[in-house]
């Protein structure tokens, strides 16, 4: 797999809301890895607001050159998906959905109402929910003696090294997430500790959060 450049994503999901001209926008934020993840969220929103005039969505997602969809739902060309859309842009984040949701308040807005107001639904969403750094990790899994298990341990957390599981059978099995300029160090490290004995296996990865955005 290549390894794609760190970048800023959604810490959680999160909720914005603004009135515009008794118009409620209803900003919803969502990390998404995926189109399928991202229509997913789209279709789990919807369904919650099946009464609302229009469901605005917008989504960049993948690792390397992201993919980028949005649709306007009946709003007038432009004036709603791509505002969305460019606050992903503007913040530099990226494997995101957004939909925002209008309740029609009975006065039009005009372009430039609708692209201030979506926009700033997306806005208070995404403030919202945070904002996190991502980086890739490979995932290295070791199996060691109980007698090496703890000069292992404190190895691996002294160094930051995200431990995702241990299992205890005959060996001990340790699965961690380490990121991939640090591989051969933590190998190396790993085989000095158990005097070569480590049997190290490494695996394709996936992104983490390492740090706010």
């Amino acid at each position: 797999m290549q390894k794609w450049p760190d970048f800023l994503c959604p810490k959680t999901e999160g909720l914005g809301e603004i009135v515009a001209k008794r118009s409620r926008f209803i900003g919803r934020v969502s990390p998404a890895f995926s189109p399928e993840e991202a229509e997913t969220f789209i279709a789990r929103v919807k369904a919650e607001h099946p009464t609302a005039r229009h469901n605005v969505w917008a989504y960049s997602v993948g690792p390397g050159t992201p993919i980028e969809r949005l649709s306007d739902d009946g709003e007038p060309r432009g004036t709603a998906g791509y505002p969305v859309l460019e606050v992903f842009k503007k913040r530099g984040v990226r494997n995101i959905v957004c939909v925002v949701t209008r309740y029609f308040g009975g006065i039009l807005l005009g372009a430039g109402g609708l692209l201030r107001a979506y926009g700033q639904a997306a806005s208070a969403a995404l403030e919202a929910a945070g904002v996190a750094t991502y980086a890739y990790h490979d995932i290295l899994t070791t199996i060691i003696g109980y007698d090496q298990y703890g000069r292992a341990q404190r190895e691996l957390e002294g160094r930051n090294i995200t431990i995702q599981s241990v299992d205890f059978t005959d060996k001990v099995k340790v699965t961690a997430l380490v990121r991939p300029a640090d591989l051969d160090m933590i190998k190396a490290r790993l085989r000095d500790l158990t005097s070569g004995g480590a049997v190290i296996e490494v695996e394709e990865g996936r992104y983490i959060p390492v740090g706010q955005g």
